[in-house]
């Protein structure tokens, strides 16, 4: 049959792993709210606004194959929530994930500029965990931020057997302040978390 979503009433319908169920909408004004969900609200808002930016991008695939009871757009807020104060503001551009899954990331994982200003990244890292196989054709992958903008995902050619590498920025007209790395399967099918530098 079809699958029923939204409002009739106040009645809400909504669909669960391809099952519909039914709760009771809740009757709320404006001015219900209390000043604690005012503040959540405001929090889950600038993630919402987040998701939005990288909506377009390849990245909600990532999430959305990082999802098993939920949808990626849950599993990205759910993570990405702890990384908004209350006002909406982020508390550390370093909490927040662009990437999520089951790969592992490899030890003493840093990056920096080979020389200040110019787009050049140099990449390193240890394999102390002694990945095996296709692991070790796991890709590095970057994602760019200016701080309001983030650049889609871009691969590298730098695989985690070499132990780093560098790779170039993106040529943009606003400086690139962070860099989102994390490593994808040669598929494309599994994916680590993303860890924050500040280049």
């Amino acid at each position: 049959g079809e699958m029923v979503n939204g409002k009739v009433g106040n009645v809400v319908f909504y669909q669960l792993n391809g099952e519909t169920f039914v709760k009771t909408a809740q009757q709320r004004t404006s001015n219900s709210w209390t000043e604690a969900q005012q503040l959540h609200r405001k929090r889950f808002k600038e993630a919402s606004g987040l998701w939005r930016k990288i909506k377009y991008s390849q990245i909600p695939g990532i999430w959305n194959l990082g999802a098993q009871k939920m949808n990626g757009y849950a599993l990205f807020i759910k993570t990405n929530l702890p990384a908004f104060a209350t006002d909406g503001s982020i508390i550390d551009v370093r909490m927040l994930q662009f990437s999520t899954g089951r790969l592992p990331l490899p030890q003493e994982f840093t990056a920096q500029r080979k020389v200040a200003g110019e787009p050049l990244i140099t990449a390193t890292w240890q394999n102390k965990s002694q990945p095996k196989g296709e692991r070790l054709e796991d890709e590095l992958m970057v994602i760019c931020s200016t701080g309001d903008a983030y650049t889609d995902m871009m691969a590298t050619t730098i695989r985690r057997k070499d132990l780093g590498g560098a790779f170039a920025l993106p040529v943009i007209n606003v400086p690139i302040k962070h860099v989102y790395l994390f490593f994808a399967s040669s598929k494309r099918n599994e994916y680590s978390e993303s860890v924050c530098f500040e280049v």
